[in-house]
């Protein structure tokens, strides 16, 4: 071969950030016990087994055949159509010249396009190191023979990879870890080394940490959520479907924008933001709802109580939603759920109810900042109308609250109720773009929606 050949990698997420792995290579995977290295391995083999690829598996392994083939039947993923050789880890470690011709007796025998050995840390153990270096330069060697994608499983802690043979002999290193995070544990993956990949990529790449999912149905990364490149952002003004509320908007929103709309409990946050949808849906603008407090059966009830029928739009596909429980809401695979809902539905409004409850997942202020940041610029680039409530404390004086999120969104709308007279008031804070009115105005909450009364109060 006088070409190196970009394949995929069988694993979702990981092809939209590499662009694909590249063969012949040798790929490390390395990270502690219980990371994912295996899954990780046997979902990329199933899936080149799957596209043709004759794939090879080499256990390093004190488990019989008939055990490890039973614990990999359980994954959803498995293909059993690739060769599965095991070899004894206690004799691999007792003699591991002997293991090292049965290696290559069957990658002759095999003639792999795809091979993983796992772990490969046991061969070579009772050498001292010089003698371990040549012994891993002979296996590099054989490897090189053949033109195909080789990953090599390694249980080492990123400390350790730096000082091993294997990770020099390595194209590209892998890394796989797990933080414990309160009551969740979060997975992340990063690239230590990566040759092929296209280079105004690859420092990015490597100098960013993914997070990750495994479970019976495979191993998923998650890609960072990046704006749509060449951004031509389209400032056609469009309708909160709030009376009364465009005029202080100099005739709507952006439809670029992002609005955050926040108040204490019982403001009527949630109707604010079901009557933002209904308007979309009206224009014949399909629109999701991200909510994490109430199922959408809860929210077409209360809608239905005002008049509004949502079910009907749900019915004809243009109205979606993301209910996720808060407490166990894995940030990165919410995100990846709105994104594919967007692109897939080509989504033109969105409703966040509650960012707020994202502390529970996502406890770090920062972190979470960022997170909203990542959608809020994503939706933008996308010319999305979104809305997004929180909750805020009671304040004597509407507009001069402190919110951490207002800085990343175009609009801020707060609103407020006032105990002395029992009556609801609000205030346009922000407006990028807009020489907003930042008069307050009062509001009610009828039976049929909010709606602005026409005097100004302040």
């Amino acid at each position: 071969m006088d070409q190196l050949k970009n394949i995929s990698c069988g694993i979702k997420g990981l092809d939209t950030i590499l662009g694909g792995m590249m063969s012949p290579s040798t790929i490390l995977i390395a990270g502690s016990a219980g990371v994912g290295k295996t899954i990780m391995s046997l979902q990329m083999l199933s899936s080149a087994s799957k596209n043709g690829e004759k794939a090879l598996y080499i256990p390093i392994t004190t488990e019989n055949p008939e055990k490890l083939s039973m614990y990999n039947s359980t994954l959803d993923f498995f293909d059993d159509s690739f060769e599965v050789h095991p070899i004894n880890r206690q004799l691999a470690e007792k003699d591991p010249l002997t293991t090292l011709i049965e290696i290559g007796n069957i990658i002759e025998s095999v003639k792999p396009d795809r091979l993983v050995i796992d772990p490969v840390t046991p061969l070579g153990f009772g050498f001292i190191e010089q003698e371990k270096r040549r012994f891993f330069y002979t296996l590099d060697s054989m490897l090189q023979e053949r033109n195909m994608l080789s990953f090599l499983v390694g249980e080492l802690l990123k400390p350790e990879i730096h000082n091993s043979v294997i990770s020099h002999l390595s194209d590209g290193i892998v890394y796989l870890t797990r933080e414990d995070r309160n009551s969740r544990a979060d997975h992340r993956m990063e690239f230590i080394k990566m040759r092929g990949i296209d280079p105004g990529k690859r420092s990015e790449i490597t100098s960013r940490k993914y997070l990750y999912d495994i479970n019976s149905t495979g191993f998923t990364v998650y890609p960072h959520l990046r704006p749509e490149e060449n951004i031509e952002l389209d400032d056609t003004r469009v309708e909160t479907g709030i009376p009364g509320l465009d005029s202080m908007f100099e005739g709507g929103l952006f439809k670029y924008n992002s609005l955050l709309v926040a108040g204490v409990p019982g403001t009527g946050k949630k109707t604010f933001g079901l009557q933002f949808i209904l308007q979309g849906l009206e224009n014949k603008e399909p629109a999701v709802v991200v909510t994490f407090e109430d199922t959408p059966h809860q929210m077409i009830l209360d809608a239905k109580r005002m008049g509004w029928d949502l079910q009907s739009y749900i019915d004809d596909g243009s109205l979606y939603f993301i209910c996720s429980n808060p407490s166990e809401t894995y940030p990165a695979e919410h995100v990846s759920r709105i994104k594919e809902l967007v692109e897939k539905k080509m989504i033109q409004r969105l409703f966040f109810d509650g960012t707020n409850h994202l502390q529970l997942s996502i406890p770090d202020e920062l972190e979470l900042r960022g997170y909203l940041y990542s959608i809020t610029s994503y939706l933008k680039s996308r010319n999305i109308t979104s809305l997004f409530t929180t909750d805020i404390p009671a304040s004597e004086c509407p507009g001069n609250e402190k919110i951490d999120v207002a800085a990343i969104m175009d609009s801020v709308l707060i609103l407020h109720n006032s105990k002395a007279r029992d009556r609801r008031y609000m205030c346009v804070t922000k407006s990028r773009g807009t020489k907003h009115k930042r008069s307050v105005k009062e509001y009610a909450i009828a039976e049929s929606g909010i709606k602005l009364r026409t005097d100004t109060l302040i």
